[in-house]
């Protein structure tokens, strides 16, 4: 199972690598900064800065439309739940992100592996190698109740690390919570929150969707690798 993983995990990256553009992404803004010939000269603050009179012309000061950098965090259920299959959607999924901050400029990306408790195996902006990743993930057997709640306030915390950035967690589970408080009500620090439902149970099901609408994200079906794969190139291409 472990090298069926690799395997896959490795397809996964390199096509992904392949697919969508690397366009900024995510909302946008007016901002302002230097004028340095881009942007609209935004005459009040540039008197505001100059003290009512600019005598340079590094004084002047412009608002153009910038894309935030982009903070993501994938959580990765590793709980009793979460077994066989669920080894391979987790290797594939944890290298997808990875890519993600790799290939895009301004990314920044981490990875939780939560069941009752939350072990982050990579901080936030940290860089590491996705073989080495998914040897961490599958060294972790699935066992224990599930804590979402958990996780999702571990991941804020780790998206709060970049405080300018876009932040959103991507959530591959069943969503069956067995400990802890409700998810819903731990979803502050996000900008959107991503589910990848792990179990084609109807009842897991609706739990991810309810947990998805309410964190202004969307929900894919995740259940085989077929599913995982182009429900990942929907959320990174």
């Amino acid at each position: 199972m472990r090298a069926q993983a690799r395997r896959l995990a490795a397809r996964l990256f390199v096509r992904a690598g392949r697919l969508g553009s690397d366009r900024s992404r995510g909302y946008r803004r007016l901002s302002p900064g230097r004028a340095g010939g881009e942007g609209d000269l935004d005459l009040d603050l540039t008197l505001e800065v100059a003290g009512g009179r600019p005598k340079h012309g590094d004084e002047l000061i412009a608002r153009r439309w910038t894309a935030p950098r982009r903070a993501l965090c994938l959580l990765v259920d590793h709980s009793g739940s979460m077994r066989g299959h669920a080894v391979g959607l987790a290797a594939m999924a944890t290298c997808a992100v990875v890519l993600e901050g790799t290939r895009r400029p301004g990314a920044s990306t981490s990875v939780i592996a939560f069941a009752a408790d939350a072990l982050v195996l990579q901080r936030q902006g940290e860089a590491r190698r996705p073989a080495g990743l998914v040897d961490d993930l599958l060294s972790l057997r699935g066992k224990g109740r599930t804590d979402l709640a958990l996780a999702l306030r571990t991941a804020a915390r780790e998206l709060a690390r970049e405080p300018a950035a876009e932040r959103v967690a991507i959530v591959l589970s069943d969503c069956r919570v067995t400990a802890g408080d409700d998810p819903l009500g731990a979803l502050g620090g996000f900008d959107r929150v991503d589910v990848l439902g792990s179990d084609a149970d109807p009842e897991a099901v609706a739990a991810g969707k309810r947990l998805a609408a309410r964190a202004r994200g969307r929900y894919f079906s995740a259940a085989r690798f077929e599913d995982l794969q182009s429900s990942l190139v929907a959320l990174l291409a």
